[in-house]
């Protein structure tokens, strides 16, 4: 065998990521919070770079199912429980005067969630009769987080018992009259309940897992960060429309004047200031390129769970980011870096973009099939109708659901009632029913 140097040439494909690159896909997956710190570091290193707030990118799908686009801006608030409650509603079914006398209510709360003022002096205050501020406060009892609007501790835990479908007469009797739980009064309890001991202390366990402060959640904690909003989506004459929210829509300015002034003093110092231009313009493109993702993605969310922003939770389909990233004309990876820590903001509350991903249950005849969300809500409202001497077992519930065009196995229906946190219905009648002969 004899060695011989040769010269080949030979084509290859790579793909090889430019610092560029990476940092793009870095800012594409940060918060709002994050994206903030971010591009100050950028401008704090950048002397030509001055930072400044965008007006908001909006978007839409109208009724026609066309789209549509508006370039009002609208800014959301930080997600505070007074944001959050006005949310919810703003989308509710009532009268406007009612919705309006909600809305002033939520104004009447204290940090706990509580209201505190009687309702004839609320009353008085807006020039209403008492029975207008009691159809006010059962919209804003409605509203998320359960129990929220009560006007005492005892109210507070019949409205979350209530949600999860374990409010009977007794349940009912307790928590107005908690203050005899202790002391003398308890035998006395006992007996208008007509439980038995075990059975009465089965319902205080209860009660040790109901939060006796719920607007608690929604506090505003110099250790906790406050979630605002991405995606703002509102329903307006026309359809259905997205926005992104401004405040979290940092944008950069290039100072032109300042760079020519410097750049004029020398080679040395046009050089630094062709470099500094170079990544302020990629700063602005990246962030640019951000803004529009967020909303091609919002969209796309809107167009396939439209029926979650009309109806709630009850009507999420499933739904996979390969299907979205197929649809929309990028890479899987890109959605997923896209809702990673991002809030949308609805009539139905603040929800996290990921949160309308899902695999959910198959339908048992053509269709899409359920998210497990609407599987959630499906269940929750079967056990808040479900008959105290007589709870839904499992395999009742299968059925059912079966009947409302869901396929579900029995066991899957224990998880997703374990994670609801409800009992099973052995657990349940012994909680609900009255004391047994």
């Amino acid at each position: 065998m004899s060695l011989t140097q040769r010269l080949d040439l030979k084509q290859t494909q790579q793909l090889r990521m430019t610092p560029q690159l990476t940092q793009a896909i870095a800012l594409l997956q940060l918060s709002a919070s994050e994206l903030l710190d971010r591009v100050g570091e950028e401008v704090d290193k950048n002397p030509i770079l001055e930072l400044d707030r965008s007006r908001p990118v909006s978007g839409g799908v109208a009724a026609s199912g066309g789209e549509d686009f508006d370039r009002a801006a609208n800014v959301a608030e930080s997600i505070t429980l007074r944001a959050h409650l006005l949310a919810q509603i703003g989308g509710m079914r009532a009268g406007a005067r009612t919705r309006q006398l909600a809305q002033a209510l939520v104004d009447e709360l204290d940090a706990d969630g509580r209201l505190a003022a009687p309702l004839f002096e609320i009353a008085d205050r807006y020039g209403v009769v008492t029975g207008k501020v009691e159809s006010a406060l059962a919209l804003v009892q409605a509203c998320d987080p359960a129990g929220v609007g009560a006007r005492s501790l005892g109210e507070c835990f019949a409205l979350q018992l209530d949600e999860r479908g374990l409010l009977d007469p007794e349940m009912r009797l307790i928590c107005e009259n908690l203050t005899s739980i202790a002391g003398a009064g308890r035998a006395a309890l006992i007996e208008r309940t007509g439980l038995d001991a075990a059975e009465f202390a089965a319902r205080l366990a209860l009660l040790r897992d109901l939060d006796p402060r719920p607007g608690q959640a929604y506090a505003e904690d110099a250790t906790a960060p406050v979630i605002v909003p991405d995606v703002i989506v509102q329903k307006r004459a026309a359809g259905w429309y997205v926005e992104l929210n401004s405040e979290t829509l940092p944008r950069v300015l290039v100072n032109d004047i300042y760079a020519s002034e410097v750049s004029a003093s020398g080679e040395e110092a046009a050089q630094f200031i062709s470099t500094c231009k170079a990544s302020a313009n990629w700063l602005v493109r990246a962030l640019e390129q951000r803004a529009q993702s967020i909303l091609k993605v919002s969209e796309a969310l809107l167009r396939h769970q439209r029926g979650f922003f009309e109806e709630g939770e009850i009507a999420l389909r499933p739904l996979s980011m390969a299907k979205l990233a197929e649809e929309i004309g990028v890479h899987e990876s890109t959605v997923s870096r896209v809702v990673a820590n991002k809030y949308i903001l609805s009539p139905h509350g603040v929800r996290q973009l990921r949160g309308f991903f899902s695999q959910g249950v198959p339908a048992t005849g053509q269709g899409d099939g359920f998210a497990a969300g609407a599987v959630h809500a499906r269940l929750r409202k079967l056990f808040q109708g479900e008959n105290p001497d007589r709870p839904l077992s499992d395999d009742a519930l299968v059925t059912i659901l079966k009947d409302d065009g869901i396929h579900i196995a029995r066991r899957t229906i224990a998880k997703y009632r374990d994670v609801m946190g409800i009992p099973s219905s052995v657990q349940r009648r012994r909680l609900k029913s009255a004391k047994r002969g």
